[in-house]
């Protein structure tokens, strides 16, 4: 019992991406929406702030790319405007589908609490379970930090360029990170040093944490699921067992394989829920994705200086998320196909007819393996990351084909 303090717990899997969604403003993703409006915007006070900052951002890119064709304006201007469009909206959607699936996602993980403590039941589960869980936590939480290392590098590097302009000219030359539209000059008087620039800080912030809080909560629930099938598949090898000695306290074969189909059934469920949740948000999340990249790639050849790095760093902060992503889709895809082997290893030779036909539901239902996909397009899978790779580059060189010289 004294080994088992030390096991992981529920709680513990989720503990980082709850503080990122507090962060937003928005309650652990256990918590449904309370009774009443009332109560319910008082709740969610904090993410309506967090929410309205971002939507207002996204208006303001949008309003000011609108102003520059009200004048002549360079292909390098609207190519740095866009990315942080795209990237405002996508991070607007998450907000949205956190906020609209609150309390199916708060079903799903009440769901996979309900599993953990019904399968997580001897050492070897343990084992499992902890090869699974810990270094979906360590992979989250390093992806994590590293994006909001990037992304309040992408807010800090302006105030670089100004210490180094003013170093060599005498002059500050003020600067933002990124472009939005205001009702008053946002360069001029004290507002530029004690409100607009830290509120872009904080929008960067913002901004970089619901996305890693969305992507980060996806790829948790993800690995519970692969710890699911990866119980079910150690299960399955042993629903035959001849033990005598314990007096057959682990109940019938045949109650074994019909407990184990009730579990891949529940499973399969749990993946549609995700596919409800994430499916639509990660296609939007994709298709941009690859467009961002390519201009982002394009940027990269045409710039120098701190711009360089900032695009840089721009680029490898998707290019992190939609791999992540992408891996951990690929890792379900994994878990739930082995259990053929499973399923085709155990002693089925020395059982019933019953039993055998079950093994053979449970071998067929497996040869399609769960796979979770944006929008019923994109399945989100390790491919897929190079397909987007794939198109991002083909789209870079029509860019460069077309506007390389201009």
């Amino acid at each position: 019992m004294e080994l088992h303090l030390a096991h992981l717990t529920f709680e513990e899997t989720l503990v980082n991406t709850n503080i990122m969604l507090l962060m937003m403003g928005i309650p652990p993703c256990e918590e449904p929406y309370p009774v009443g409006m009332l109560a319910a915007l008082r709740r969610n006070a904090g993410f309506i702030g967090s929410f309205l900052l971002l939507s207002y951002t996204t208006i303001g890119e949008l309003i000011y790319l609108g102003r520059m064709f009200e004048r002549e304006v360079n292909f390098l201007e609207v190519t740095f405007q866009a990315p942080c469009i795209g990237y405002c909206i996508i991070g607007v959607l998450k907000m949205i589908i956190l906020a609209g699936r609150r309390n199916t996602i708060a079903e799903l993980v009440g769901m996979f609490r309900a599993k953990w403590k019904q399968a997580i039941v001897d050492d070897e589960h343990w084992k499992v379970c902890e090869a699974t869980m810990r270094p979906a936590i360590r992979v989250t939480s390093v992806t994590a930090l590293a994006n909001v290392v990037m992304g309040i590098s992408f807010t800090m590097l302006p105030i670089a360029e100004m210490i180094y302009h003013h170093h060599y000219t005498g002059i500050w030359n003020r600067q933002l990170a990124f472009n939005i539209w205001w009702p008053f000059d946002a360069f001029t008087g004290a507002k530029y040093f004690w409100f607009i620039y830290p509120l872009y800080v904080v929008i960067g912030f913002t901004g970089i944490i619901i996305h890693m809080a969305f992507d980060c909560l996806f790829c948790i629930l993800a690995a519970h699921l692969c710890m699911h099938f990866r119980i079910l598949e150690h299960n399955l090898t042993r629903t035959v067992e001849q033990n005598e000695q314990q007096g057959n306290i682990n109940g019938s074969s045949m109650a074994r394989l019909q407990n184990a189909v009730v579990n891949h059934q529940d499973l399969i469920g749990c993946s549609v829920f995700m596919q409800n949740v994430f499916g639509n948000t990660l296609f939007i999340n994709f298709f941009g994705s690859s467009i961002i990249i390519c201009i982002q790639m394009f940027m990269i050849t045409t710039v120098s200086g701190y711009m360089l790095v900032k695009f840089l760093l721009f680029m490898l902060c998707f290019l992190i998320e939609l791999l992540m992503l992408c891996a951990y889709g690929e890792d379900i895809v994994e878990s739930s196909g082995s259990l053929i082997n499973a399923a085709y290893g155990c002693q089925w030779y020395d059982e019933s007819k019953p039993f055998h036909r079950t093994i053979l539901q449970i071998m067929h239902r497996s040869q399609q393996p769960v796979l979770l996909t944006a929008w019923k397009i994109w399945p989100i899978q390790l491919i897929t990351f190079s397909r987007i790779l794939q198109a991002s580059w083909s789209y870079f060189t029509l860019l460069k084909t077309v506007y390389g010289d201009k």
